[in-house]
């Protein structure tokens, strides 16, 4: 049993333990923990919410962005610790801010693909949920110089139509077992203490550093203000480290 430190506070995180299901109350997993049954009759692929690479390896991942004003200090705090993410990116976003992908990519990081505008995938026509995936691709590419091979569906909406479309393209859909909210803004202690609470071998932990549609056009309930991210990020990152763990991308290893 690994114990990190907080504010004189112990929170408990096991090694060698993926999260349990009990948990999803705590962490906000909801429907993108689920399987879809349409993927399991047609055996598309399956959204995958852990990173198989060894004990006491997690991923982080950050969704909606890029942001100007955001995403770089992810990437210092990032940068300052040696840590590897994943950031999965609007493409709207990626056509507004270029060069904050470009940083992404230069750092070593990957590239996922959430989508052009951030819809709610299941809404949508078959024809319109490939449109919205295969744009974005195509301004990754064409921005990064890198196709992505990871898609997550915005608001964990992985609809049958979406996994029709990373089988034909090749991506590996990919959910999270560890949801903070901290797009809710509930403080940068309560985020940091939800990540710490929920890490475990294998955790693909959820975070934002943007906002879909751009910044005229922030997540409900945000205002855009991804401040509380960096700072929990700030806090719990070396917690993590200190108690062993070390983080990876779910693009670098085969899924379960």
């Amino acid at each position: 049993m690994i114990t990190c430190q907080r504010q004189r506070r112990p929170v408990h995180c096991p090694a060698g333990h993926f999260l349990a299901v009990g948990a999803t109350a705590l962490l906000g997993l909801g429907a993108a923990g689920a399987t879809p049954a349409a993927a399991r009759a047609r055996r598309l692929p399956t959204p995958e919410r852990e990173v198989v690479a060894g004990p006491m390896v997690m991923a982080l991942t950050f969704d909606d962005g890029p942001s100007p004003q955001y995403t770089p200090q992810v990437l210092d705090v990032l940068r300052a610790y040696g840590v590897r993410a994943t950031f999965f990116v609007c493409g709207d976003n990626v056509g507004l801010y270029p060069d904050v992908v470009r940083r992404i990519v230069a750092e070593g990081h990957a590239v996922g693909n959430h989508s052009w505008s951030h819809p709610h995938l299941g809404e949508l026509s078959a024809a319109d949920v490939r449109g919205q995936i295969q744009r974005t691709q195509d301004a990754v590419a064409k921005v990064g110089g890198r196709t992505p091979v990871l898609f997550r569906a915005p608001y964990g909406d992985f609809a049958d139509a979406a996994l029709t479309v990373c089988a034909d393209l090749g991506l590996r859909p990919i959910s999270w077992s560890v949801d903070p909210s901290d797009w809710a803004n509930p403080g940068a202690g309560t985020i940091a203490d939800r990540v710490l609470a929920g890490a475990a071998t294998g955790s693909i932990v959820l975070n934002h550093d943007g906002t879909e549609g751009g910044d005229d056009n922030p997540a409900p309930g945000s205002g855009g203000d991804r401040s509380q991210t960096v700072a929990a990020l700030r806090s719990y990152l070396p917690e993590l480290i200190d108690a062993g763990y070390s983080f990876t991308t779910p693009d670098a290893h085969p899924p379960r």
